[in-house]
């Protein structure tokens, strides 16, 4: 079932897909989804679809880890990739979080927001190059 807002629950239901994501996000930022989408799992990484957008997960150290959420435009909030520092820390280690924190900042600059919850808002908005930095800071940790 596509995902929906539901009125009762008050939140989204349902399981979102690829089309429905694509749809909903601005069509710059569903082109850098796409790109980055690509090649995470072209590296191995898995895909977790869920009712606001996608998981990227991949497993390291042997442990499957949800790396950061995608998620397009909904209820007042931008296109945007989400990561949970303090759980993702836990499990990849501060050292590599750190590394990856400032890769992520260095190739998005003043689109980052937040410090133990991140976010990275319009990500398909930065220019070429701060879309491949972004791409290939994800691809690094599988």
């Amino acid at each position: 079932m596509p995902s929906y807002y539901d009125d009762d629950k008050k939140c989204r239901v349902g399981v979102m897909d690829e089309a429905q994501f694509r749809a909903e996000s601005d069509p710059r930022c569903a082109a850098f989804f796409a790109d980055l989408i690509a090649a995470w799992t072209q590296a191995g990484g898995l895909l977790r679809w869920g009712a606001g957008g996608v998981s990227l997960r991949g497993a390291i150290a042997g442990t499957e880890v949800a790396v950061c959420f995608l998620a397009p435009q909904f209820a007042g909030k931008k296109d945007r990739i989400e990561l949970a520092c303090t759980t993702l820390g836990k499990q990849i280690g501060v050292p590599r979080l750190a590394a990856l924190e400032a890769a992520l900042r260095a190739a998005a600059a003043e689109r980052v927001l937040g410090k133990s919850m991140l976010s990275i808002v319009e990500p398909g908005l930065l220019p070429a190059a701060g879309q491949a930095a972004l791409v290939r800071a994800f691809v690094d940790l599988v």
